[in-house]
């Protein structure tokens, strides 16, 4: 039986274990290429260099761990002590997570190859093609929204172009910076592809799990602001070829 000594020095030695156990903070992404991505010689992308300098300066040692985007959101969601980015806020998502910071603005566009849009993408015809879109994104609403109904989801940039080079797809649609960087990364001449139609743009952040302490929301606010007085951010910025987000977020 254990004397009150030995239940105090076990009673402290579990809360030192729960403590270790509530640093383990988690940074997690989809593979967007070019982007943020496992792979490349650039590894992990422009944004992904970002996130590790920014926790870095928040005060967490963090290297992205990656999944299937609608998996990664899903972590966003649930926990525990995950970090997420890139996601766009929108008035579905709103109530679903955590929004920590306000990374970037992108427009979402159509696009195809331009041998197959010679006279470029013609909304009223596109409305009768089969456009893929990345699996958990938002651009499927908006899609049906404006008349779009053959859609096909697929789980990554990879599985998006293989589909319309064999031709099982006419377009795609998708946030323009992370498109034209999967296309890059994949080896493509932009000048073969053609950009149609934008039926919107959203605020790209960083989003959090409910179990983060304010004081650690704080310190990556503070990162933030770094950031952009050191002129990181606005790197960031022209290496995506995104706009800022509004002065009011």
């Amino acid at each position: 039986m254990l004397d009150r000594r030995q239940a105090l020095v076990l009673a402290l030695t579990a809360g030192l274990a729960a403590g270790a156990r509530a640093e383990a903070l988690q940074l997690v992404s989809a593979d967007f290429p070019a982007l943020i991505s496992p792979h490349g010689p650039d590894a992990p992308g422009p944004l992904g260099e970002f996130l590790v300098q920014l926790c870095a300066l928040a005060g967490w040692s963090l290297q992205p761990s990656f999944y299937p985007f609608a998996r990664a959101i899903q972590m966003a969601r649930t926990g525990p002590r995950v970090l997420m980015a890139p996601l766009a806020r929108t008035s579905v998502r709103e109530a679903q997570y955590r929004w920590l910071l306000p990374l970037y603005t992108q427009r979402y566009v159509l696009m195809g190859l331009r041998s197959r849009w010679p006279a470029g993408i013609d909304t009223a015809e596109a409305r009768n093609a089969t456009v893929l879109v990345l699996r958990g994104t938002v651009g499927t609403e908006s899609l049906q929204r404006h008349g779009f109904r053959r859609l096909a989801l697929e789980g990554n940039y990879a599985a998006l172009l293989r589909r319309i080079d064999e031709g099982s797809a006419d377009l795609l649609y998708g946030a323009l910076p992370a498109v034209t960087a999967a296309l890059r990364a994949a080896g493509r001449d932009l000048a073969h592809w053609v950009q149609g139609a934008s039926f919107e743009q959203h605020e790209i952040w960083l989003v959090g799990s409910a179990d983060l302490q304010p004081a650690e929301v704080q310190a990556l606010a503070a990162a933030l602001e770094k950031l952009k007085r050191d002129g990181g951010h606005q790197r960031l910025l022209q290496r995506l070829g995104a706009q800022p987000p509004s002065a009011s977020s």
